[in-house]
């Protein structure tokens, strides 16, 4: 979970960071980042993305009914163009 902690600006001198950059202060050498500040609505986009791939991986998949095996099967033998019309669709799978 990502956790979001407060620290009040008079406690550390920080530059204002643009909307869409990253700023990463390295520890010892460029590859080791000790912090990386983010422009806030960045953080919110971020917090959003985490939640998000949070609650897919909580995520039961459906189970698959034979109209969906039809499908697949229909299209993984494909002919040369593809199948736009209803009806056609419909006398494929039998419908």
């Amino acid at each position: 979970m990502l956790v979001r902690k407060i620290v009040r600006a008079n406690g550390v001198r920080a530059p204002k960071v643009p909307r869409g950059e990253a700023l990463v202060v390295s520890l010892y050498r460029d590859d080791r980042a000790k912090v990386v500040l983010v422009n806030p609505e960045d953080l919110a986009m971020l917090e959003d993305s985490y939640a998000l791939l949070e609650s897919v991986g909580r995520l039961e998949p459906l189970p698959i009914d034979e109209l969906t095996y039809k499908t697949r099967a229909v299209e993984d033998t494909p002919d040369e163009e593809s199948i736009e019309d209803y009806d056609q669709i419909a006398a494929i799978l039998a419908l």
